[in-house]
């Protein structure tokens, strides 16, 4: 029987229940299924999975159900189908009443037009309005809030026209309630339109324009010429005899809120009343923030069709990044499109704190908050790009306030719907963002404070969190990760306004880190940055005649470019090297000791060997002399003969290298150098490899390959596994060796290792020529 057959015998059942066929929605969900999805696998062009799976299904298995007049499932909707298709062929169907026209009826409403032709998204929160409204809920009471432009009328009007559909029918369907009468009164000063803000001309902005427009709804009433009090008994007397939906529109521009409040609290239980308001109330809410990715674009492209205007996929990212998801702001957005203005100008002007946009979602909001410490919270969270630390925001907004108060003042941005906070984190939208950047920029000697404590909470944390070894695999780096692009922006800061000082401590704080990080994530960025900083430490040290930094900062780059290991980049690393070697009577010894060891690596990235062997004899003869703490010299130690061990490793003295590399592992484990004891295993197995002792080879290799994978480092994985695949062909294993060749040389793409990647590359091909 096929899937098409399923679906009209499911249409001719819910018509015959409902007079309604099904839609284009449930018909997709129901091939589907039928085609023996999974619930969890269902997907709907347009709309979440979440969704599909807690609205769109429940609600089409409630209305097959009532047609069906069985429970149905999506395990058993395909089996309940199929019988009454046997039912209709053997012409004893299962009979079922058409149901009589239901009489139309009049539903006295006020309410404006909608203004999208079609509602995106918000299926979910709709849903759950439509449950709240219905006369099993008990709240009476509801609030729909959200950051100005979020859709927060436009959803409460939807749901108000599927009640005036269902009402005029006098049968609610598919929970959808029914109302007597439905009263909207708006308090919105303005409306965002793509030719810009246009005003309100009748804002009903106090209670007694609320009882006025309640009074032209309800044909029985009459509240002239009464005093207030008769004028609130007569209005609850006349609701309490008919079912009403009351939406009070923009509760924060309404005037004596509180009285508006008591209003609507002590209304009879007839009437359920619905708030729309910017700032979060006690009552039962139902919240906004802005449209999911998904959503969003839809919504963009439907703006976009609707006002023809052409958009590539690019564009719409662009524009739902630019707007964050606000529906206001999209709207606006694609109107500025078809008005001719370029999607880079229709960006920037919603950017502008002066703009429509921002002053349409934020002014209002701001303005309550203006010389109170919420608003110097407000600003000093857009110093940070990512999730702020709330001990990092107070302490850079308002050191010295009351922890009480405090606790207050961001409760109030939350309510205002101008911050998120999750997990002692707070954080905002990114048009939210650029209108308290203006502000801040609105308030320089703030600004000014403000930035300084900023630069040195972050100076204190890099200083507790940084520093480590990045040498060694026991670093614990989760706080600087977690803190990486909010600490970046410090960076840049100091860096855009020449703060030599605070961004060299900074910097001697997260080197080691960064460091660490091209190893165990990817040299790409992290060394990008480590490349970009150390050019303006190395201009400003020479500026201000800092020999001692500049030779530090020099070395640091040096060994940076020697690590990336491009041809330019070794040359590039081989002047920086010999200007640090001038300068080197600025530093201490072991500075020098540690300056000859990166020259002679450098010499062995460049196959200059002999050199590289003098420049490790400079390294033994700086190191003699030098009082270092212990640790340090084994340390040094261990790297010289490891060094002279790779080169006689390179140069094909593969018994004469097995000596220097077993100084170099007694030396780290002497020490307790775990990954350097891993590093020099690894040669120690390659030259196992080509002195044909393969199962040496292969237990140090697995061993090494496991240890790297537990302690994340890619670089090490890479390296075991470029090992491996020379060991399996020693073996005779081609697929072996294709499969560990093939992992090497993937993560040395991932890592950025891109001359380690060629060789990997070079050796594949080898490999599948052999095979």
């Amino acid at each position: 029987m096929s899937i098409s057959e399923l679906i009209g015998v499911a249409n001719e059942q819910v018509f015959a229940k409902t007079g309604k066929t099904l839609t284009d929605v449930q018909e997709c969900i129901l091939q589907q299924v039928l085609a023996g999805k999974k619930l969890k696998e269902i997907t709907v062009t347009g709309y979440a999975d979440s969704t599909i799976q807690r609205v769109f299904c429940p609600n089409l298995w409630q209305l097959l159900a009532d047609a069906i007049g069985q429970k149905v499932r999506v395990n058993n909707v395909r089996l309940l189908l199929e019988k009454l298709q046997q039912e209709f062929k053997s012409g004893n169907p299962k009979k079922i009443q058409p149901p009589p026209s239901p009489p139309t009826r009049n539903v006295p409403h006020n309410l404006p037009a909608p203004s999208c032709t079609t509602f995106i998204g918000r299926q979910e929160e709709v849903t759950r309005l439509l449950e709240l409204l219905s006369p099993g809920h008990a709240a009476h009471l509801i609030s729909v809030d959200g950051i100005g432009g979020v859709g927060k009328t436009t959803l409460v009007v939807e749901a108000a026209y599927q009640c005036l559909q269902a009402s005029y029918r006098n049968k609610a369907c598919l929970g959808v309630p029914t109302f007597d009468v439905i009263i909207f009164t708006s308090a919105k000063k303005e409306y965002l339109t793509p030719f810009g803000l246009l005003p309100s001309l009748v804002p009903r902005k106090t209670l007694s324009d609320i009882f006025r427009q309640i009074a032209r709804n309800l044909d029985d009433l009459d509240i002239s010429g009464v005093s207030f009090a008769e004028q609130v008994d007569l209005i609850k007397e006349s609701l309490s005899h008919q079912r009403t939906l009351l939406i009070v529109d923009n509760l924060e521009t309404v005037e004596n809120q509180q009285d508006v409040l008591a209003f609507l609290y002590e209304l009879p239980p007839t009437v359920k009343a619905v708030i729309t308001t910017r700032e979060q109330i006690v009552f039962v809410p139902v919240r906004l923030t802005s449209l999911p990715k998904e959503d969003g674009l839809d919504l963009i492209q439907h703006e976009a069709q609707e006002k023809r205007v052409t958009l590539t996929h690019k564009d719409s990212l662009a524009l739902y990044r630019g707007t964050g998801g606000i529906p206001v702001a999209i709207s606006y957005a694609i109107g500025q499109l078809a008005n001719g203005y370029l999607i880079k100008e229709v960006l920037e002007r919603m950017s502008q704190s002066t703009g429509d946009v921002a002053r349409f979602c934020f002014e209002s909001s701001v303005k309550l908050l203006q010389g109170q410490p919420a608003h110097k919270l407000l600003m000093a969270l857009a110093l940070f790009p990512m999730p702020a630390p709330r001990n990092a925001l107070v302490q850079v907004a308002v050191p010295e306030a009351d922890p009480n108060t405090i606790k207050d003042d961001l409760a109030r941005l939350r309510g205002l719907s101008l911050v998120k906070h999750e997990e002692n984190r707070y954080s905002m939208l990114p048009l939210t963002r650029e209108y308290a950047l203006a502000e801040l920029e609105a308030h320089p000697d703030f600004e000014l404070e403000a930035r300084e404590r900023w630069i040195s909470w972050y100076l204190r944390f890099s200083a507790e969190h940084g520093g480590q070894d990045a040498q060694e695999w026991q670093g614990q780096w989760d706080g600087l990760e977690q803190e990486w692009q909010n600490l970046q922006a410090v960076i840049d800061w100091c860096i855009a306004q020449g703060q030599y000082a605070d961004f060299l401590k900074i910097w001697r704080n997260i080197e080691p880190y960064t460091q660490i990080m091209g190893s165990q994530k990817s040299r790409w960025g992290y060394w990008d940055d480590r490349l970009n900083w150390t050019t303006f430490l190395i201009q400003a040290a020479e500026q201000r005649g800092d020999w001692s930094v500049l030779a530090e900062v020099m070395v640091d780059r040096g060994w940076t470019l020697t690590s990336m290991g491009k041809p330019n980049q070794l040359e590039a690393a081989d002047e920086l090297f010999q200007r640090a070697w001038e300068l080197r009577h600025h530093q201490d010894q072991l500075f020098q000791v540690r300056l000859a060891k990166n020259i002679a690596v450098l010499c062995i990235q460049q196959r200059r060997f002999d050199e590289a062997q003098t420049w490790l004899n400079q390294t033994l003869a700086l190191l003699e002399p030098a009082q270092l703490p212990e640790q340090t010299r084994l340390r040094l130690l261990t790297q010289v003969h490891y060094y002279q061990g790779e080169i006689l490793f390179k140069t094909g003295k593969y018994e004469q290298a097995k000596i220097p590399f077993q100084k170099a592992l007694n030396s780290a484990q002497k020490n307790d150098w775990r990954r350097a004891i891993f590093c020099t295993q690894n040669w120690l197995a390659d030259i196992a490899v080509k002195q044909g002792d393969l199962e040496y080879a292969q237990r140090i290799l697995s061993e090494g390959l496991q240890v790297a994978k537990f302690n994340q480092d890619k670089c090490r994985m890479a390296f075991c596994q470029r090992s491996l695949s020379t060991l399996a062909k020693a073996q005779g294993n081609l697929a072996e060796a294709l499969r560990s060749a093939g992992e090497a040389r993937e993560h040395f793409e991932n890592l950025g290792m891109m001359p380690e990647a060629e060789e990997a590359q070079t050796f594949l091909l080898t490999l599948s020529e052999v095979n």
